[in-house]
């Protein structure tokens, strides 16, 4: 047996890595999806929903239902995470991406005609009048492969 043969057959895989994404990267793809997760803690507790959503200048802004769970956030000046990922089994690779801020309302009428545009996004039929904007203030991400 030729060492060759030998070594790629014995050879140790390399352990993934860990990589801190820069801030321009980690707002790069937040802006490549349109679903990701909202957390915050509710009136029941914890609560973790997948939304749709855009990045609107320096916010991420998502439109709900005024009735609905994440009307819980008006007014409340709530603290939640928002989170968008993406990882490829195959390839053994992954990121995410953590934007933690305050949910406001939107009331600026130019974030309001940029959202209007992302009301055919949502996968969720129904009035979604409530717009609510996380401020990329605090974005985060991480990466693995």
């Amino acid at each position: 047996m030729a060492e060759t043969d030998l070594t790629a057959r014995t050879a140790v895989p390399r352990p993934p890595s860990f990589d801190v994404l820069p801030r321009q990267r980690c707002l790069e793809l937040l802006s490549a999806t349109t679903v990701g997760r909202i957390a915050f803690t509710g009136r029941d507790g914890p609560v973790l929903l997948p939304v749709n959503y855009r990045v609107v200048g320096d916010a991420v802004v998502l439109r709900t239902s005024r009735s609905g769970t994440l009307a819980q956030l008006a007014g409340a000046d709530a603290e939640v995470v928002f989170e968008v990922d993406y990882h490829a089994p195959t390839s053994r690779s992954a990121w995410s991406v953590l934007v933690r801020g305050t949910a406001r309302v939107v009331e600026d009428p130019h974030v309001l005609d940029a959202a209007e545009v992302s009301r055919g996004v949502s996968w969720v039929p129904g009035d979604h009048a409530l717009v609510l904007a996380v401020p990329l203030d605090r974005v985060t991400g991480r990466s693995v492969g």
